[in-house]
Parts: structure tokens; C-alpha cells; sequence
């Protein structure tokens, strides 16, 4: 556990070698990474948290600067963990704070991947307008039942029954507050400036049967920052390591021995 000055993150620590730091999608905490740690601990040093708000971690504070108060607690942990840099994966949710991260302190990271994640939600478009309305008008969502939620999940997910079990677990430890937090604080984002500012590679992973303007958001990350590289994969949705955590690992498995 990391003690910070308002609280505490909660975190694991896998392997040695290059780390390898992960951020699970919204309210999925660290547990989603398994197959990931299982994988890449034999070279690196994998390290999975539980972000703010989420499992074992201390509650957000307050409405303000929200996306801040996750992010800042990353650097914190690379340095309780004695590590100056680090590869950051984010998915999802994690997707915005890796991005947040790497804008913030490009220092600390030494590659960045983005997996079924956006870049740009600014509403310059019609498109975009309504998307942004559609994620703030069913922010509330996170305050239902959690039963209800689990349901929705197993039904969502029923293509990809470990992700359904997880994830429906998963909402049963929602703590509504600060999913809701959370979900209105990385709705309005414009990171290609300051990911074009740096030099880091980038990787970008999409599933295939995503939620709807997904591909679009990824496609537009490789637009905005060409160095990207964009791998789509089949039958996946939103989280790809989740749905397909074997076709994520070679993917992700590739970028790395590519550096």
C-alpha cells in the first residue's frame, strides 16, 4: 500500500526487470490485469493499482480536479518503487489517465499504449457534440443498483463470458460516488498537442465490436500523432485485454520487443 499525504493507492508489484505499469478500466481495479501479469512477469516488472476511488485505494476528494488527483498518484508510486520511467498501458478509463500521465510528465514514460480509449472528445463536431452529451447524461448510470448493473454487464459481455464474470464482479464493489467522479472527470480531453510534443512510442489497440465511435476516437489518435501504431482486433470489446486477453498479450508482447 502506498501512503500519500490524503490517503492510499493500493498496488502490486510482479516480476523484475523493465517495468511495466497498468491502469484498469473504470472501477475494474487491478484484478482485470491477470492475464497480463501472468504473461509479461517473466521480463518485466509488471505493476497493477487499484486508481482512486476504486477496490482498495483511498475515495477522491471532493469535484475538483479529479483527472489530476488519479494521475499524480502514479508518479508517486514509480518513485516509492524506486523506478524513474516506465512503460505505461492504460485501457478505457485507464486509457485518459495513461494519456493525462504522459502529458503531465512525459519523463516518467518510455512507451505509452492506449487501448479502447479517445484522445480528443472536444465537441468539434456534430458527432462529437452528441457523443459528449450521450457520456454526461448517462453518467447517473453508475448510481443504479449494483445488481442491476452486474446484469447489464453479464448481458453486455455475454460474448466474452470472462469478461462478463469479471466485470459483473467487478460492479458489485462500485463505490457509485466516485464512479461517477470518475466517469465526468475524463469525458472532455485534447491530448494530441502534448503527445506530439514528445518522443515516446506509441501503441493504440481497439476492439473490433467496441462501444460505438471507438474506432473512430483510435483512428483519429493515429491522425492527430502519426507515429502511433494502430492494431484492431477481432471480436473484442471494450476492455480488448479482458475480452481478448491472448490476442491483446502478442500485440502488446510485439510492441515491446520492437523498442
Amino acid at each position: 500500500m502506498l501512503s500519500t499525504r490524503d490517503g492510499s493507492i493500493y498496488y502490486e508489484t510482479h516480476g523484475e526487470g523493465p517495468p511495466l505499469l497498468l491502469i484498469h478500466a473504470i472501477s475494474a481495479g487491478a484484478g482485470m490485469w491477470s492475464a497480463q501479469v501472468d504473461r509479461f512477469s517473466r521480463d518485466y516488472r509488471v505493476i497493477v493499482l487499484d486508481a482512486r476511488g476504486v477496490g482498495r485505494s483511498s475515495s477522491i476528494r471532493g469535484w475538483k480536479r479529479i483527472r489530476e488527483q488519479i494521475t499524480e498518484d502514479i508518479p508517486r508510486l514509480l518513485s516509492h518503487l524506486g523506478e524513474e520511467s516506465a512503460t505505461i498501458c492504460g485501457v478505457s478509463f485507464g486509457g485518459v489517465i495513461a494519456q493525462h500521465l504522459a502529458a503531465r510528465h512525459p519523463q516518467l514514460v518510455d512507451r505509452l499504449v492506449v487501448v479502447d480509449s479517445y484522445s480528443d472528445t472536444r465537441p468539434t463536431s456534430v458527432s462529437k457534440a452528441l457523443w459528449l452529451a450521450s457520456v454526461y447524461a448517462g453518467s447517473p448510470s453508475n448510481l443504479l443498483p449494483r445488481r442491476t448493473l452486474a446484469r447489464v454487464m453479464r448481458d453486455q459481455y455475454r460474448r466474452w463470458p470472462d469478461a462478463a464474470e469479471y466485470l459483473s464482479d467487478a460492479v458489485m464493489e462500485l463505490r457509485p460516488i466516485d464512479a461517477l467522479k470518475s466517469r465526468c472527470a475524463i469525458n472532455l480531453v485534447n491530448f494530441p498537442p502534448a503527445l506530439n510534443a514528445a518522443n515516446y512510442p506509441i501503441l493504440g489497440v481497439v476492439g473490433e465490436n467496441s462501444w460505438p465511435r471507438s474506432i473512430r476516437f483510435m483512428e483519429e489518435l493515429q491522425r492527430a500523432v502519426p507515429r502511433t501504431q494502430l492494431v484492431r482486433v477481432a471480436n473484442s470489446n471494450d476492455p480488448t485485454p479482458l475480452c481478448q486477453p491472448d490476442a491483446f498479450n502478442d500485440i502488446l508482447a510485439e510492441f515491446l520487443g520492437e523498442q
